[in-house]
């Protein structure tokens, strides 16, 4: 068997190569310490490694579109998706990164309906992808699939009324901690996270220009609560840049 890697393009056609994927063993035991499929029994477990899709996708792709039919769910092996919408005068909108472990393309995998944003890879990245034909009718016979996605959907949209209430009450500082500090969630070892994320995509995420979002991580930077580095942010101090949240959503 083979999975197949996707090279960038202009376009959301891309070039594939045949590479050597994952055995079924790995792939079980990876949907084995998924939080969607873990609690799976061996047979379900079993009937979806049957059908999934192994592919590697090269930093800069276009994973999908937005209005592209929505057959599809990903699950992040490695790497870093951002989820944008773009606008007229050409500035995309990012809504979200999603990293090792997350799932996207739900909504319009269970709706049917076309994808409601673009979704690009900003780091080289492995996934699974399974398609909506074999993933629905197991959601119909096993209910605790059913559950997660209705977690997974619930704090979307709580994610979402967060992103808005924080662009109409909380100051940068405290806008660009929350976002470091959620985007990093489970990353990194001990007090270090690395989040892989330009500075132009967090100052779209937070509202603000990137020179805006600039300044501010350069001061930052001079305390050592956090590193800038080519291709992303390291977060040296979690505990300074929480306080900054916590202070800044009490209006402090």
């Amino acid at each position: 068997m083979s999975r197949l890697i996707y090279n960038a393009g202009v376009s959301a056609t891309m070039t594939c190569i045949a590479v050597p994927c994952q055995t079924e063993a790995e792939k079980r035991g990876v949907l084995q310490s998924h939080y969607l499929f873990g609690k799976l029994n061996l047979k379900h477990i079993d009937r979806i490694v049957s059908f999934i899709v192994e592919k590697s996708v090269r930093r800069g792709s276009i994973i999908f579109a937005k209005d592209d039919p929505g057959s599809s769910l990903f699950a992040i092996l490695e790497g870093t998706v951002k989820i944008t919408v773009p606008s007229a005068d050409g500035h995309d909108a990012v809504f979200n990164l999603m990293t090792k472990g997350d799932i996207f393309g739900e909504i319009a995998l269970l709706d049917g309906s076309p994808r409601t944003a673009d979704a690009v890879a900003i780091t080289d990245c492995d996934m699974f992808v399974i398609e909506r034909r074999d993933f629905l009718p197991l959601v119909r016979e096993e209910p605790e699939i059913a559950v997660k996605l209705i977690e997974i959907l619930c704090a979307r949209l709580r994610q979402t009324t967060q992103q808005a209430e924080s662009l109409m009450f909380v100051h940068l500082p405290g806008r660009l901690a929350n976002a470091l500090l959620r985007l990093s969630a489970g990353d990194g070892v001990g007090r270090k996270r690395k989040v892989a994320v330009t500075q132009k995509d967090l100052g779209s995420i937070i509202g603000m220009s990137r020179e805006s979002t600039n300044r501010q991580l350069r001061v930052w930077e001079e305390n050592k609560w956090v590193r800038l580095e080519r291709g992303g942010i390291t977060i040296l101090s979690a505990e300074a840049l929480e306080r900054i949240a916590e202070s800044d959503s009490k209006g402090g």
